[in-house]
């Protein structure tokens, strides 16, 4: 992994995956604690992750986790700290700042906003820096659209396209008759689509963000998205060092090996 993990962090925090209440946050964040699940948690200007869990004291403006083992002495008020745990095989996360440390409790802020970063059914990933990320797209009538893959999964892709097309606007439910691009390892894949939504992603509209739902993908091609979408989450996993559920709920345990959670995630 080239990726550095602040960057990795900032990508997965966007506002598709931001949950729409406070309610609906605060719920969640109940049942990581009452369920006992592994957090892993971030501090500034710390690449090392520490494991941790959720006490089960909750409220609407701060929570309480249990301290790190080796979280440094460094470690002071104030310090912002990034966390992150599976909820149901759901990467899910936010940031804090650390309020109170003290030999048995952490205290943070309650989270502004909390992230749930990817679904089970369709995994979204984006690309390794070192990957191909171009992506074409002929469209009808149209001149062709040349741009950046932001993630894919096996049944479609985001792309990024600077600057954004002059002759006719791209809308939701345009087909396209061929979607170009290249995968780690693999050959060109080119598929028929379908644009599902368009976002400008400047005030100068000067950039437009597309997502691609894939039209009838051959078997061949699906095999190659999806193997790739499974590399790269493992490698997601691995670089952020994430956390997984406890054995029985209810009843803390010490933290798993890598290899024991990923086997556990992916049998799951």
């Amino acid at each position: 992994m080239s990726e550095n993990l602040r960057d990795l962090r900032q990508k997965l925090f966007c506002k598709d995956f931001q949950l729409g209440s406070g309610s609906k946050a605060l719920h969640l964040l109940e049942r990581v604690a009452h369920e006992h699940l592994f957090c892993t948690l971030f501090f500034d200007e710390r690449e090392h992750s520490y494991t941790s869990m959720l006490l089960p004291r909750v409220n609407p403006n701060t929570l309480v986790l249990d301290p790190p083992v080796d979280l440094p002495k460094q470690v002071s008020v104030g310090a912002g700290v990034t966390v992150l745990v599976r909820v149901d095989g759901v990467i899910t996360g936010f940031c804090s700042t650390l309020r109170e440390r003290g030999d048995d409790e952490l205290v943070i802020d309650f989270p502004e906003n909390v992230y749930q970063m990817q679904r089970r059914q369709v995994y979204r990933v984006p690309p390794a820096i070192e990957d191909p990320d171009q992506v074409t797209i002929t469209r009808q009538g149209a001149a062709r659209l040349l741009g950046t893959m932001q993630d894919i999964s096996v049944g479609g892709l985001r792309a990024l396209f600077r600057p954004a097309p002059r002759d006719f606007p791209v809308q939701a439910g345009e087909f396209l008759p061929q979607v170009q691009f290249q995968l780690r390892h693999g050959g060109e894949i080119t598929l028929p689509g379908m644009v599902r939504f368009t976002d400008l992603h400047s005030s100068r509209g000067d950039a437009l963000i597309v997502g691609v739902e894939f039209d009838g993908t051959a078997l061949t091609s699906r095999e190659m998205i999806a193997q790739y979408v499974q590399t790269r989450d493992r490698e997601i996993l691995k670089a952020l060092g994430l956390g997984l559920t406890s054995g029985k709920a209810g009843v803390p345990q010490k933290p798993l090996g890598l290899g024991t959670k990923l086997r556990r995630w992916w049998q799951g």
